[in-house]
């Protein structure tokens, strides 16, 4: 007998929200009042009543009306953000480092008929790299949620050279996880499977020059304190450069400069959806 196939996941697309939460986000109160508001027909959607808290609204080119006067809608923001170093994944600027979001006008730090930009998940002060932006709180809760266990890849510089016939411990004591010493107000403990690769990295990806390192790539699926950083130490070595290249399968554009930002494609997006 033939084993029964699964059913492909059908992902959900990040334009199309429900109508009750569309409701609730653009200021018209809680779950029940919604329900209540749908319920004597004052709701329409492309000029037809709706009822239904579930039926599915399309913020890219839906018209939403309530007791007949129309309510702007706009599709959520998806940024992707090259972070440079010294800056802090906050929504102020310290006395040493300044904040991610000064990068961002106004106009995109609060967009009209939209909530405000905020960050997805965060990058320690000295670590670049990829760093999502969005006004879509749903979508950051997924990418964020540690059961998840999205996988995310970084570029390491090592301080020590690692000779080949010491790469495989690495490689090894990293699959079956590493016990890492404590940290400020962070207690060691033991990391889930990484996957490590050993590669001469061509430079597209970091910003320090002069001296030769030892390079490699680290998948991890989970975001300790200064966990990667902290890997390392516990097998004798340090970190010197540390970039955040990937989430899942959404890599960071080449092309950006530190402190350069895009919006994601529609394609990178739905990579994105992906793995939620």
């Amino acid at each position: 007998m033939m084993p029964l196939q699964k059913k492909p996941k059908e992902l959900p697309d990040p334009y199309i929200q429900k109508i009750e939460r569309l409701l609730i986000q653009y200021g018209k109160s809680t779950h029940r009042s919604v329900r209540r508001m749908l319920q004597t027909g004052t709701v329409c959607v492309n000029g037809q009543t709706v009822t239904s808290p579930s039926h599915p609204f399309d913020t890219r080119n839906d018209v939403l009306s309530v007791d007949g006067k129309q309510v702007p809608v706009s599709p959520h923001i998806y940024l992707m953000l090259n972070k440079e170093q010294d800056t802090v994944c906050s929504t102020v600027s310290g006395m040493l480092h300044t904040s991610v979001l000064e990068r961002f006008p106004e106009q995109i730090l609060h967009p009209d008929n939209l909530p405000p930009l905020h960050l997805v998940g965060r990058l320690d002060a000295d670590t670049e790299g990829l760093l999502l932006l969005t006004t879509d709180g749903v979508f950051s809760h997924l990418l964020t949620d540690p059961e998840k266990h999205i996988p995310k890849t970084y570029l390491v510089y090592l301080r020590d050279y690692v000779p080949p016939t010491d790469r495989e411990r690495y490689i090894k004591e990293f699959r079956q996880g590493v016990t890492v010493p404590p940290a400020t107000k962070s207690p060691s403990f033991t990391t889930k499977p990484a996957e490590l690769t050993w590669t001469d990295d061509d430079g597209k990806y970091c910003t320090i020059t002069g001296a030769e390192f030892t390079t490699c790539t680290l998948t991890i699926t989970e975001g300790k304190f200064h966990q990667v950083k902290r890997m390392f130490l516990a097998m004798g070595n340090e970190v010197i450069f540390l970039k955040r290249i990937a989430m899942g399968n959404l890599f960071l554009d080449e092309n950006l400069l530190p402190g350069q930002y895009r919006s994601l494609s529609d394609g990178e997006l739905s990579d994105l959806q992906g793995i939620l």
